[in-house]
């Protein structure tokens, strides 16, 4: 174990804040720091969203990893063993210290925090009620203490992000932040105390999910003894993990990517010399090959059931379903490219979809493949295929969606949504990738893949694992005839071989599948 730093640490988590604390008055805070180190870029995790990045703080895991979601941790607590908070590393190396969780949004309390290890919890209805429960377990000094102001988030939805109003939230915080800075002083123990501000995220207009510099660029600031004065470098989110281990002298699991990758940001503390790791990939590069027939040698029947696949759409200059189950007819002009992966692709977006009324999942589990090319020019939602009407969160079906920095499947059962969001990996940018995504309703998951590798597996909750079956089934449009709204994509958008199988797949499935493409 480490050479403990300090005996205590706090984290205060300003949910909805960005970076816009750099346009409103913030007195406390500015002293607080004056003597520590801040930032005011870095990076919350993809999806903007809190359940993603309040995980990913609290796990040290990157949403795809951790899989939460704020419809999940909203329901269920967390048992899975895989996911261990900073809570339960501390608690195994301090096991008689106190902890504790102040959190406004509760649901961080309950599907996050674990509930089997002593934290104490504790919520409020505001911020400013929330603020004489902070202090009260500051003075039975927590080793460490987590605190979710919600407030500012509010305001951000309400008001829009960095209004007036969304400003003046933020300074009546940046007063709580000040009065808990004072608590630790008033305990006796600021000297040995780590204390650390940071938002989850930011905003652009009324909401965030995506990722504009409005919504990916946050505040971080951290004060203590160790802390080296000036500009924190490159950190995300998910590094506050890391950070706390550290500070309090816990074990920091070794780097990985598909586990635990929280970091120690350089240059935070001035005895501090373990090296950041930033990965850089080059864009993934196809060859050209021409598409098999289905049932020709190497072709997709070899490696598959026929009775498995339910559509084969190639994009061979034509929109025939090679599997002959589903009559396809365009809408406006879809083009077609010789560029693709296995001969031409298709172009979507502004220049049409393709519609079918022949195709059904029901409440059977099934998977959806397709490559998609990553393209800078892809600046908004684009939608590979749906059952629904995609801009509609309740509409009842399925919706698959591409956008500038993630892949985003969402299904409803008429009343709500679930989703999961799994962001695009470095090495894509400009290439082709290929997504799976698996829908298995007797495991109640939902996983998605890039390039043939298990990215994460979310939870599905029962309601979803009904018929969700609609009357139309789009490809490459927001909306089809069959809605009021028939406005195409903005943009154009490229893919190649949609695939739709009645079955959930396996890692197995997946490998198979890479071995058809011979990548």
């Amino acid at each position: 174990m480490q050479q403990t730093i300090y005996k205590y640490c706090a984290v205060i988590g300003m949910d909805g804040m960005g970076n816009f604390n750099r346009e409103a008055q913030t007195p406390r805070m500015d002293e607080i720091f004056k003597g520590g180190a801040v930032t005011y870029d870095a990076l919350s995790m993809d999806p903007t969203i809190s359940a993603e990045n309040w995980g990913a703080m609290l796990l040290g895991m990157a949403p795809a990893v951790h899989g939460l979601t704020n419809a999940y941790i909203s329901r269920y607590e967390n048992t899975n063993p895989k996911l261990v908070t900073v809570f339960r590393r501390l608690h195994d190396v301090y096991p008689d210290a106190y902890y504790a969780s102040v959190s406004h949004w509760n649901p961080i309390n309950h599907g996050i925090v674990e509930h089997d290890i002593g934290v104490d919890l504790a919520t409020a209805d505001n911020d400013e009620l929330l603020l004489p429960e902070i202090v009260k377990r500051v003075a039975k000094k927590p080793k460490f203490l987590f605190v979710q102001f919600d407030n500012i988030d509010g305001a951000g939805h309400h008001y829009g992000y960095g209004t007036p109003d969304h400003l003046a939230r933020i300074t009546r915080n940046d007063g709580l932040v000040g009065q808990v800075y004072d608590a630790y002083r008033d305990a006796g123990i600021l000297d040995e105390t780590l204390f650390l501000v940071i938002a989850d995220h930011g905003g652009n207009g009324h909401g965030h999910g995506g990722y504009t510099d409005g919504e990916k660029y946050v505040f971080f600031g951290a004060a203590g003894k160790s802390v080296k004065p000036g500009t924190v470098g490159t950190m995300a989110t998910v590094d506050i993990a890391a950070i706390v281990l550290y500070a309090l002298g816990a074990p920091l699991p070794a780097y990985d990517k598909k586990g635990f990758s929280s970091q120690v940001p350089e240059n935070l503390f001035t005895d501090c010399t373990l090296p950041y790791r930033v990965t850089v990939g080059a864009p993934s590069r196809v060859t050209t090959k021409p598409t098999p027939a289905i049932d020709g040698e190497g072709g997709l029947y070899r490696f598959f059931p026929q009775s498995e696949i339910k559509t084969a759409l190639f994009f061979d200059d034509d929109l025939c379903d090679a599997t002959g189950h589903c009559a396809y007819r365009a809408v406006n002009e879809p083009k077609f490219y010789t560029n693709g992966v296995y001969g031409s692709c298709g172009e979507f977006g502004t220049t049409g979809y393709a519609e079918t009324a022949d195709l059904r999942v029901g409440a059977g589990s099934f998977t959806l493949g397709v490559w998609l090319q990553a393209s800078a020019a892809v600046n908004t939602d684009c939608l590979i295929c749906a059952t629904k009407d995609w801009p509609r969160r309740s509409d009842k079906g399925f919706a698959l969606v591409q956008r500038p920095h993630n892949l985003r499947f969402l299904i409803a059962d008429g009343d709500d949504c679930d989703d999961c969001v799994a962001p695009w990996p470095d090495e894509i940018s400009g290439g082709w990738l290929h997504a799976l995504v698996s829908v298995d309703r007797a495991e109640k998951t939902m996983t998605i893949y890039f390039d043939f590798e298990r990215v994460g597996t979310w939870k599905l909750d029962d309601q979803y694992c009904g018929d969700i079956d609609t009357d139309a089934f789009v490809v490459g449009n927001d909306a089809g005839d069959r809605t009021a709204n028939t406005a195409l994509c903005p943009n154009l958008f490229r893919m190649d071989d949609l695939l739709v199988f009645g079955r959930a797949f396996t890692d197995a499935d997946a490998a198979k599948l890479k071995a058809y493409y011979g990548v």
